[in-house]
């Protein structure tokens, strides 16, 4: 069974696809678990979301162990990566994860998760765009569209975290296609007012559900259960088991869970969970 809970943090004023924000070349050090920062105001960095990063990285340790998953052995996607501290902090502080991922589309991002990839400790491989830690991991850092990357990487990744500005419905089908059977799907979610029904028809279009406008006291809850039907949908027959659902204080949901291949004779993806 998944756990649902709430817990103090705030919302990220960026874009769902961009992380920029106004250029600046002043810069701060900073340090997360094991990453190390240099976080510029003209890239996106909350320092308030540790919590959050702290439970990811939490349930892909849990995740890797209860799976038996080797050493090195997982592959992981930060799609909307901006400073690239969570790709950072998985590579560094699961053992079994080999590879991260970290993509974003703006210049200044991916200049950062290059500069942060060395400050903590990675080191720059013959391949374009990879660094290579002493302790093992890998980093590849790729700048692009995130729905396209997932795309072109069918079933290649054991976890896929997304964390937009926003609505996260429309990269929800290209996340589910590129994971692997069994892998995780880690989603936030910050339009809390489209989920709860107080922008007009703004959920039905976003994530094809009209919430109970009677049922304010619930919307939190509520929130998580239509991501949850959501990310069902996105997944197209592949079985849904949430994990972990918690909600951030009011200011956005997050979902973990697992998708895969639903037993036979399943009524629906989340039934057969």
């Amino acid at each position: 069974p998944g756990t649902c809970c709430t817990a103090d943090s705030r919302h990220r004023p960026a874009t769902a696809r961009l992380s920029a924000q106004p250029k600046t070349t002043i810069a701060q050090e900073a340090q997360e678990g094991a990453a190390n920062l240099s976080v510029r105001a003209s890239v996106f960095f909350n320092e308030k979301q540790r919590l959050q990063r702290d439970l990811t990285a939490l349930a892909l340790a849990v995740y890797a162990e209860t799976t038996g998953a080797p050493p090195r052995s997982l592959a992981v996607l930060d799609a909307l990566a901006a400073s690239g501290v969570r790709g950072l902090r998985y590579a560094l502080e699961v053992p079994a994860v080999g590879t991260a991922v970290l993509n974003d589309a703006s210049d200044e991002a991916v200049a950062a998760m290059r500069e942060n990839a060395r400050l903590s400790g990675f080191a720059a491989a013959r391949e374009r765009g990879s660094y290579l830690h002493a302790g093992g991991a890998r980093l590849e850092v790729s700048q692009g569209d995130a729905v396209a990357l997932m795309r072109a990487r069918r079933r290649h990744f054991d976890a896929v975290d997304l964390d937009p500005y926003g609505c996260v419905a429309e990269l929800l089908p290209a996340a589910v296609e590129s994971l692997r059977d069994g892998g995780l799907l880690c989603a936030s979610c910050t339009d809390l007012g489209a989920l709860s029904g107080r922008y007009g028809d703004g959920c039905a279009r976003r994530y094809g559900a009209d919430p109970l406008r009677a049922a304010q006291k619930q919307a939190p809850e509520l929130a998580l259960r239509l991501l949850l039907g959501c990310v069902s949908r996105a997944a197209k027959g592949r079985a849904v088991r949430p994990l972990i659902c918690v909600v951030f204080s009011d200011f956005f949901v997050r979902v973990i869970a697992a998708v895969g291949e639903a037993p036979t004779g399943a009524s629906s993806p989340l039934a057969a969970a």
